[in-house]
């Protein structure tokens, strides 16, 4: 209001100075005219493309280009930042023109405030832990040898108990210790390769992984996720119904606390994303598919585009607990579903084609898992005729129809159905493996010792409990892994037969008898209840508190062992605290023991 009447002149003054002719200034020139259009009508296409972000009543932080959603942590970080540089100011002028405590010319340190990126936590390198882990082993055995100079040691005793808090034969600093090669499996079950080939049979049906299916349709010049479903996924679905009569297609669903935790935080991390049609497909596809959101979101969309493919032919897709087919039938077979995994999921719809009559099926996928439960399932599979259930497995070169019928029937039922428990107590993704020992090594031990396959074939059938009988059988098993010309029949024994006389290091002899009961119930669950109950759409599944998990700050971690680690029990360790002579306080006074060299007491004490 002061400065318009000034402005008003300056304005006047300067439209009488301008000659009669203005057709020389630079905006009425056409060039300049049609550039200017150009970019009025390209935002207001922005604006249609990204919508009116007012109408949004959710709570996110949503970058409007890329739709990419900010993590929680982010967002508090941006409800606070008025408060955190209203307390940067004030501590600017305390420390600088107050106190004096700098200069007001030094740099200011500059606020890392990232909204839209989502990392793991830094992990240790590997070499760090095992220089930790052998620096832990060394003190034990140090203060070990120093009080056997006094007390007599009870080695039965010690290699009862693990040295860690988490065994080091089954854990990796206290996380799961997952297989690195479970294909190992798919050639020994393969044998002589009689039950692989490398061209397609005529099949009936095919049902496809979906989450396998994407990724390994990536997306290539498709800008949207619209453009990915119409011109990548669907003509791929498009294509290979022209070869069967009905095609499936099986999504995962995901939990907050799942199992597979720490499989998938091993995969990698990326930022949560909002999908629609018009949103921009991400640069990185493989850290787009890390985020559990985002497979979430992504599986729907594309469900929802395969409900309404225009197929004569029958298409089934699943979305969460539900299924949606684009013809008109019966699906209270298949829905609602409480399986978590695909993997599951998929001998369920192989149940249902069968039941439909079809009898020739291939599966689609890349997981050793998939492989195992066809092959467990394929006695327990009821219908008119034995079908023939194919796998397409692999990607690329590596692809090849591996038939699990004869697969099957080359190893017997029992065998086939004890295969679950197998695959689980040697290493799968909620069970761990054991250190430096594959499935190809386990495989040949379980055909040394058969004796084994009727604890195997027990515990992978919902079982109840893990018996004394089961595990007598399991450790005998387990002891012959690590050594199979040992006489041995407990895993206590075998360890400390191969520590002190064939040297190996503490990773690389067996458990303790309490970690692997604890090790055998986690395989059980996952093998029996989980796996065993593939064939039912609601399994009812035991609390995994009462199998060996347990329940930390929201997440599900291995319990691994009922014993304390030998720290704290072993008695050739204990140490009293005494400073000057030892009375009825004394440490070792209670456990009447002598005081060692590594007590606090002086060596005049009377109890040395």
């Amino acid at each position: 209001m002061t400065s318009g009447p000034e402005i008003a002149r300056l304005v006047n003054e300067f439209e009488l100075n301008q000659p009669e002719d203005m057709s020389t200034h630079h905006e009425v020139q056409k060039s300049f005219q049609t550039s200017f259009g150009n970019d009025v009508k390209s935002l207001v296409a922005t604006f249609e493309e990204l919508g009116n972000p007012f109408l949004d009543q959710g709570d996110d932080l949503v970058a409007l280009d890329t739709k990419e959603v900010a993590p929680p942590d982010a967002l508090e970080r941006l409800k606070n930042i008025e408060i955190k540089g209203k307390s940067q100011c004030d501590e600017f002028v305390l420390e600088r023109l107050e106190e004096r405590k700098s200069s007001i010319f030094d740099p200011i340190k500059r606020n890392k405030l990232s909204f839209f990126t989502s990392a793991l936590p830094k992990k240790t390198a590997k070499f760090q832990q095992q220089l930790s882990s052998v620096k832990s082993d060394c003190a034990l055995f140090s203060r070990l040898y120093i009080s056997c100079q006094t007390r007599d040691g009870d080695l039965d005793d010690f290699f009862m108990h693990e040295n860690q808090g988490c065994p080091p034969s089954l854990s990796n600093q206290g996380k799961l210790r997952l297989p690195k090669k479970k294909s190992e499996l798919v050639d020994c079950l393969l044998g002589d390769g009689t039950a692989a080939q490398s061209t397609r049979e005529t099949v009936n049906v095919t049902i496809i992984d979906g989450a396998v299916a994407v990724n390994m349709i990536r997306p290539s010049k498709e800008a949207t996720f619209e453009d990915y479903a119409l011109k990548s996924f669907l003509p791929y679905i498009e294509t290979q119904s022209r070869l069967v009569d009905r095609i499936d297609v099986v999504w995962d669903v995901y939990i907050q606390n799942s199992l597979k935790h720490t499989t998938r935080c091993n995969r990698g991390a990326g930022v949560r994303r909002r999908i629609s049609a018009s949103s921009p497909i991400p640069r990185n596809w493989g850290e787009f598919l890390c985020v559990d959101e985002n497979k979430t979101q992504l599986f729907k969309f594309l469900a929802e585009y395969l409900s309404n493919l225009n197929t004569e032919k029958q298409v089934i897709t699943t979305v969460g607990n539900q299924v949606l087919c684009t013809v008109q039938r019966d699906l209270t077979c298949l829905a609602p579903c409480s399986h978590e995994e695909a993997d599951t999921r998929i001998i369920l719809h192989v149940q249902d084609t069968i039941n439909r009559g079809y009898t020739r099926i291939t599966i689609r996928t890349v997981g050793t898992d998939v492989l195992v439960l066809a092959v467990a399932a394929l006695p327990l599979l009821s219908g008119p005729t034995q079908p023939e259930l194919w796998l397409a497995f692999g990607t690329g070169a590596n692809l090849r129809y591996i038939a699990a019928h004869t697969i099957c029937a080359n190893l017997g039922p029992q065998i086939s159905k004890a295969l679950l428990f197998f695959h689980a107590f040697t290493g799968c993704d909620t069970v761990s493996c054991f250190a430096g020992k594959g499935k190809k090594t386990a495989f040949e031990v379980w055909k040394l010792y058969p004796e084994v396959t009727d604890a195997f074939l027990l515990l992978a059938s919902e079982p109840q409990e893990v018996s004394e009988s089961c595990m007598i059988s399991i450790e005998r098993y387990t002891v012959l892994l690590y050594v199979r010309t040992s006489n041995k029949s407990t895993v206590n024994e075998a360890r400390k037969q191969l520590f002190a006389q064939k040297g190996q290091s503490l990773d690389a002899i067996p458990p303790s008898r309490a970690a692997l009961v604890e090790h055998t119930r986690l395989a059980a669950y996952q093998a029996g209840h989980c796996w065993g109950q593939a064939l039912k759409p609601r399994p009812v599944l035991p609390s995994p508190e009462s199998w060996g998990w347990t329940l930390c700050e929201g997440q599900w971690e291995p319990y691994w062992t009922t014993l304390p680690d030998v720290t704290q029990v072993c008695r050739e360790l204990v140490r009293c605290g005494c400073k000057k002579g030892c009375r009825g306080r004394c440490s070792c006074l209670k456990v009447n023991l002598h005081c060692t060299a590594l007590c606090s007491c002086d060596e005049e004490c009377n109890n040395r």
